[in-house]
């Protein structure tokens, strides 16, 4: 028990490390790519809260910037230091910087996104970005069918006629415990892959016609794909 709890500790370690690198490459892409003003989307997790203490001690470093954040935690943690756009301003953004929950290798770099329940917000500022800079340490890259590694395709849903959503939903889940996103709605969190091998992008993105559904976590490719190692990062120009 105590070798596992040992096992475990380093491997959570690790996994910290890499995110590190990918966030601090992450900002030395945007420090690189950032030739004036500019409006900057901000992710929501755990890699996106270690790229926001970057930003936050580094701001100076690059041109004037507005921020608007995918979360009403990234923006409180960060109001204090960075200058933030009101939510309904913003047509489009320059760039947006976040991490995933699984990049799908065998479906040209698609991902799940909604680990945190911010999938709505994130794919708004996502599709308003003329340029993606995603984040990930290298465990979040997977092949086979997508949904193989998150093992969950998280749905934002309506709360008013939540039993006829999901079961027009049809497929199988779960409804996240105690949570209501920055909406004021639910997360179901379909068991994924869907229907096995059949599991697509474009199969879980049929998801979003069902009347009540919000949006699905599934997202297109970024530009560019940081991946974190256990040494240094990676960049992939997808």
């Amino acid at each position: 028990m105590i070798k596992n709890e040992k096992i475990g500790k380093k491997r959570l370690r690790m996994q910290q490390a890499m995110k590190e690198h990918a966030a601090k490459k992450a900002f030395e892409i945007l420090l690189e790519k950032a030739k004036g003003p500019f409006k900057l989307g901000l992710g929501s997790g755990s890699t996106s809260e270690i790229f926001l203490k970057i930003l936050m001690n580094r701001h100076l470093e690059l041109p004037p910037f507005t921020c608007v954040a995918s979360s009403k935690k990234i923006e409180s943690l960060g109001r204090h230091t960075l200058s933030f756009m009101e939510e309904d301003s913003f047509d489009t953004l320059d760039f947006y910087v976040d991490g995933a929950d699984e990049v799908s290798l065998d479906h040209n770099f698609h991902l799940i996104k909604g680990g945190g329940g911010c999938l709505t917000r994130e794919k708004i500022l996502y599709t308003a970005s003329k340029y993606r800079i995603i984040m990930v340490d290298v465990t979040k890259l997977h092949r086979g069918p997508i949904g193989s590694g998150f093992h969950r395709i998280p749905v934002e849903v309506l709360p008013f006629g939540l039993k006829s959503i999901l079961k027009k939903i049809q497929y199988k889940g779960e409804l996240r415990k105690n949570f209501i996103t920055d909406q004021g709605a639910l997360i179901f969190d379909i068991d994924a892959p869907i229907g096995g091998t059949t599991s697509t992008p474009e199969v879980c993105s049929k998801i979003r016609q069902v009347a009540g559904v919000i949006e699905v976590g599934v997202f297109p490719p970024p530009q560019l794909l940081v991946v974190g190692k256990e040494n240094a990062a990676e960049v992939l120009h997808v």
